[in-house]
């Protein structure tokens, strides 16, 4: 058994995962968001000092003395934005989304009825790093991995618009016990035999923070929330995409043991699209050709091609 030791540089994703307000996952098809549009996040460690105990004699002699003993209370966070990304800042407020026309996620409002600490969400944050040493094998570089397991939800700071970048800022973010992270429900380092897995080490509850040095990527960059899938469902047995005959659609349809919920990723095409009863989807591919396609469920995935007629 070794020591690393590791320089830090650099953040490079963030991703924010939605939670109850008992700390447990949610699953569906909004609770996670992954984002490059950070400036900042800054920590700051709450500590209670204690209260230092000394008596003294008449004769103003000390004859007891007990140093206090400061206890760790937790952390906040400060979390500075470049980019507007609307499902990422209700997600860290409680806020609620707005939506233009067509139905996509175009902003957020600021209600004096939302109570932030009613929202909760797990940040991990990656950073560059480096040990000097050697990536192993199934490694795919070397990361540090920064993770406050259960927050409470916070508020948007102070805002200036001015002939300069408009940025924006959470604050009030406050990290507390009764986390059920558990090992996660991402591979976030590599396992006893060198392939990505979950936390080796499992967090306990009353566990705020925890640094790691990874040799896993960090997750892709997204604009919008992604669906959370339970690891624990069904895996998948065969995905089958059945072209329209005459338009540029196609319907997909699972097999598995079991009605629980899915999503498809399609190469071209904005978003995912989410089954959440494992019922058949179908997508408009807007354009005849030739697709690639990605199917999730559980924790696991499967893919494909499909090929689509002009209308």
């Amino acid at each position: 058994m070794a020591t690393k030791c590791v320089s830090l540089v650099r953040g490079r994703v963030a991703r924010f995962t939605r939670l109850d307000n008992c700390g447990r996952l949610v699953y569906g098809p909004n609770s996670v968001v992954t984002t490059k549009g950070i400036v900042t996040v800054a920590y700051t460690v709450v500590v209670d000092e204690g209260e230092e105990i000394n008596v003294k004699n008449f004769a103003d002699e000390t004859c007891l003395r007990e140093p206090a003993r400061p206890q760790f209370q937790g952390l906040t966070a400060e979390i500075t934005f470049c980019q507007v990304d609307p499902e990422l800042f209700a997600m860290a407020t409680g806020q609620r989304v707005l939506y233009n026309a067509f139905g996509d996620a175009v902003g957020f409002s600021q209600d004096t009825k939302v109570i932030p600490a009613d929202s909760a969400f797990a940040l991990e944050v990656w950073s560059g790093a480096s040990t000097g040493g050697v990536c192993p094998e199934g490694g795919q570089g070397e990361y540090g991995y920064f993770l406050l397991p259960f927050i409470q939800g916070g508020t948007i700071g102070d805002l200036t618009i001015e002939n300069a970048e408009v940025t924006f800022t959470v604050t009030n973010v406050a990290t507390r016990d009764g986390n059920q992270w558990g090992v996660g429900p991402y591979n976030v380092e590599l396992d006893a035999l060198s392939a990505p897995g979950p936390l080796v080490d499992p967090l306990t509850s009353t566990e705020h923070f925890a640094l790691k040095l990874t040799n896993v990527a960090p997750p892709t960059a997204r604009c919008g929330a992604w669906p959370l899938l339970d690891p624990d469902d069904t895996q998948i047995t065969s995905v089958t995409p059945t072209p329209d005959e005459t338009d540029p659609e196609a319907t997909f349809e699972i097999t598995a043991a079991a009605s629980e919920p899915w999503y498809i990723v399609v190469d071209g095409i904005d978003g995912f699209f989410y089954s959440a009863d494992g019922s058949d989807i179908t997508i408009d591919f807007g354009t005849a050709g030739t697709y690639d396609w990605t199917a999730y469920r559980g924790s696991d995935s499967t893919t494909g091609t499909v090929t689509v007629p002009s209308p």
